[in-house]
């Protein structure tokens, strides 16, 4: 793979690729998801040959600072075990992606949806027997919540609040496409959605938000699906015509607070600051992940490292 940025010619300092391939085995560690070299090499934030990188791998494991079994490399000694389990997911993972075009057509149907991508663990081509397909969704300007009410009353309504084809939990306007949580969890989430509706506003959107490179520097997905096109273009037209106006507005609005006020009253022994973190609510933004996530994944990514680097001094 050749690469014409200027900063993949200046020289590496030792040690380097060992502490980024370090950083990756600790963050994918805390789903014990283990990787094969391609993948790993996938993933940095430098770009190295990879046959530089299986040598890097190769010494980190002969040292105990991570363990290979058929191929895939991990930070814990159970990788032969991660590895039989992964590819029990990827098994799963076929049949969502067979149900994937029908959803994805379904969601880009509605009313002011203009880009739709799959993020969560099903855009790591993997997910759990009893998992679900995340989906982050860019909306119309100052018509975010309208969007949103109208999937979650299908979800609740029609689906009878399944969630299993149909977890629509991140919005953000397409005027507003800055995520100001900058940390290895979210560049991972941004680095890896994949586009099933109007690839374009995904592609903006991860253009919005370029301090995802200091994580992965040349990252080209694995995975690829077919984007999808709006059913019934009429309808949402029409309903969409109806709504641009100062009712739309009104509607929008009231539907943003109904939400928040709902939400303040089911997590009420939330802090103002985990609320903003995990029910960050405002007329660009909806994000409804009440299990906070993504702290509990960085608090064990930086265990994992610490255990490595402890493995480290105790290997000297």
């Amino acid at each position: 793979m050749k690469h014409n940025n200027p900063a993949y010619q200046q020289p590496i300092l030792p040690g380097a690729l060992k502490r980024e391939l370090i950083d990756k085995l600790a963050y994918f560690g805390v789903f014990k998801h283990p990787l094969n070299a391609e993948e790993l090499q996938n993933l940095l934030h430098n770009y190295y040959a990879l046959e530089r990188v299986s040598q890097a791998l190769e010494e980190l494991a002969e040292t105990g600072l991570c363990y290979s079994a058929l191929g895939y490399y991990s930070m814990f000694p159970d990788v032969a075990d991660q590895s039989d389990k992964r590819q029990n997911q990827e098994k799963n993972a076929t049949q969502y992606f067979e149900k994937l075009p029908f959803y994805a057509r379904l969601i880009a149907s509605f009313p002011f949806v203009r880009g739709v991508a799959v993020s969560g663990s099903l855009s790591k081509g993997v997910i759990h027997q009893d998992g679900d397909i995340d989906y982050f969704i860019v909306t119309a300007h100052g018509r975010l919540w309208l969007a949103r009410m109208f999937l979650v009353l299908f979800k609740k309504v029609v689906l009878q609040n399944s969630r299993r084809y149909f977890c629509v939990n991140y919005f953000v306007s397409e005027h507003h496409l800055e995520i100001p949580d900058q940390n290895v969890f979210t560049a991972t989430e941004v680095t890896t959605l994949i586009p099933v509706f109007n690839p374009s506003a995904i592609r903006q959107f991860k253009a919005s938000n370029p301090w995802v490179k200091m994580y992965y520097g040349h990252f080209e997905h694995p995975i690829s699906v077919t984007a999808q096109n709006v059913r019934l273009k009429r309808v949402k037209r029409l309903v969409e015509w109806l709504l641009n106006n100062a009712l739309g507005d009104v509607l929008d609005i009231l539907s943003m607070h109904i939400t928040v006020w709902r939400w303040h009253i089911k997590f009420k022994t939330y802090s103002r600051s985990k609320f903003d973190l995990t029910l960050r609510s405002t007329r660009n933004v909806s994000k409804h992940h009440p299990r906070d996530f993504q702290t509990v994944v960085l608090t064990q990514v930086e265990a994992n490292r610490a255990e490595i680097y402890k493995r480290l001094e105790k290997s000297k």
